[in-house]
C-alpha cells in the first residue's frame, strides 16, 4: 500500500513536471515565432528604406553630373538663371504665365 502511494506521488510529480516543461517549451516557441515575425517586418521596412535612399542617391548623382557639365561649359549665367527660376525670380520685363486650369 505504501508502495502505491509513493508511485502515485512520483507519477503526480512527474506529470506536473512534464506539464511545466511542456508549457515552458510552448511559451518559448511562441516567443521565437513572435520574434521571427517582428524581425522579418523590420527587415522589410529597412529594405523599403534602402530602396528609397538608393533612388535619392541616384537622383543626386544625376543632379551633380548636370551641375558639373554646366560648370565645365563655363556657363555661369545659365547656372544663375536656373537657380533664380527655381526660387521664383524672373527677368526684368519678362511675362510670367501661371496655369490656373482646374486639375493642375
Amino acid at each position: 500500500m505504501e508502495n502505491k502511494k509513493r508511485t502515485r506521488k512520483k507519477t503526480k510529480k512527474q506529470s506536473f513536471f512534464m506539464t511545466l516543461v511542456f508549457t515552458a517549451a510552448a511559451a518559448f516557441a511562441i516567443y521565437l515565432a513572435v520574434s521571427f515575425f517582428s524581425a522579418y517586418k523590420d527587415i522589410n521596412e529597412k529594405k523599403e528604406e534602402l530602396a528609397e535612399l538608393q533612388t535619392q542617391y541616384e537622383e543626386q548623382v544625376q543632379q551633380n553630373k548636370d551641375i558639373e557639365k554646366t560648370i565645365k561649359e563655363n556657363d555661369e549665367a545659365a547656372i544663375a538663371e536656373k537657380y533664380a527660376r527655381e526660387n521664383g525670380y524672373v527677368k526684368t520685363d519678362e511675362r510670367v504665365y501661371i496655369d490656373i486650369t482646374p486639375g493642375t
